[in-house]
């Protein structure tokens, strides 16, 4: 009997050191991140509406006189190409009737947003200066820091997954609690108050949290390792004359009758064009931009087809991660849901650093951590 106890000591000894080192995890990595990830977190969930103050923006210069809804890319492109040299020529979407063609103009951080007429070219109006929402996006993934900011927001959210994976250990108890509205918000004290909204906010946001830092990371992982390679020398073909984007569009939309063009991107040197979308039998969250055709520009050949569903399941996910980690997949139902949930991080943090100050300011850490523990 007297074995039977002090091997249950000695168990309950390893149990009680390891939940002392996995709340020291959640601890430490939430207060490390707590600040950035509070600004990620508002910055976030205002991008979730990006498209919308976008629209609102381009609002005074987007009605034109043409109610066929017909446009052509050759009748302004090659006017842009030599007014901006050098620059990268995007376009998003297609132009509804009685609409203007949009195109994004590109070099480096540099953005202009050029507005022409759709049949005749003629340019209309030019956005000199990088709108708030685009300064927002900037920040929300450099930091304005470039190359070093892109990778800090990389190991963030590293941070930021341990304190998700240990916190769901340290409140595994109240989960089912939780969940069937069994755990109230304490009012008794500030502490008690602020320690039960941290564990509610924080079980019913698990899920949307681990898919938006693993979504992040994802993308976060691309743009970092891009932003590594383009330190180092890069080669540039030679910029070549592009004979027609319309003709070879037309020719992709005839024989793939399922395929949906949604952008369109010239890069500064070479002759080619990439017509970017989806396919009308892809689901929902595959997005909008991750099939695409490749059309060698002075040819009007194609050069490489990449249709998303036959990618790898690697590939696919990492084409997934944009459109699960932006919202933009879905309606306006879809978007406020994100936004709202998108503010717990927010929550978590301010929430978790007054528990860490009132701890902190009337026990020793040791002492504080023990009892937090035992408390768990």
């Amino acid at each position: 009997m007297v074995c039977a106890t002090r091997w249950a000591w000695a168990l309950n000894g390893k149990g009680l050191k390891l939940n002392r080192k996995i709340f020291l995890w959640h601890h430490w990595c939430g207060l490390a991140v707590g600040f950035f990830l509070l600004f990620m977190s508002i910055t976030g969930a205002i991008l979730v509406f990006a498209d919308e103050w976008e629209e609102a923006a381009d609002a005074p210069w987007v009605k034109v006189d043409n109610p066929s809804g017909t446009f052509s890319y050759d009748a302004s492109l090659f006017r842009l190409r030599d007014q901006y040299p050098g620059w990268e020529v995007r376009a998003y979407g297609q132009p509804e009737p009685n609409e203007a063609l949009i195109y994004e103009l590109r070099n480096k951080e540099l953005r202009k947003r050029v507005f022409v007429h759709p049949v005749n070219g003629r340019l209309l109006h030019v956005g000199e200066q990088a709108r708030w929402y685009q300064q927002l996006l900037l920040f929300h993934y450099t930091w304005f820091s470039g190359t070093s900011g892109k990778i800090a927001v990389f190991f963030t959210g590293v941070l930021f997954l341990i304190s998700l994976i240990t916190g769901l250990y340290v409140y595994r108890k109240s989960v089912v609690k939780v969940l069937l509205f069994r755990t109230r918000i304490n009012h008794k004290t500030k502490r008690s108050y602020n320690s039960s909204l941290h564990r509610i906010v924080g079980v019913w946001s698990l899920l949307f949290n681990l898919l938006i830092v693993a979504s992040g990371l994802s993308m976060a992982g691309q743009i970092s390792l891009a932003a590594l390679k383009a330190k180092g020398p890069t080669k540039t073909a030679a910029s070549t004359d592009i004979a027609s984007v319309d003709a070879p569009r037309t020719a992709i939309l005839q024989q793939h009758k399922d395929f949906e063009i949604h952008s369109l991107r010239i890069r500064p040197t070479g002759n080619t064009v990439q017509f970017s979308g989806r396919y009308t039998s892809d689901p929902f969250y595959y997005g909008k931009y991750y099939s695409s055709f490749v059309v060698d520009g002075s040819t009007g050949e194609v050069t490489n087809h990449t249709v998303l569903r036959e990618q790898s399941l690697g590939k696919r996910l990492l084409s997934m991660s944009g459109p699960l980690h932006f919202g933009n997949w879905g309606g306006m139902v879809v978007k406020v849901l994100y936004f709202l949930f998108g503010l717990t991080p927010a929550l978590l943090s301010i929430t978790g650093f007054v528990i860490w100050m009132r701890q902190s300011g009337k026990r020793q850490p040791v002492q504080q951590d023990r009892k937090a523990v035992a408390a768990v």
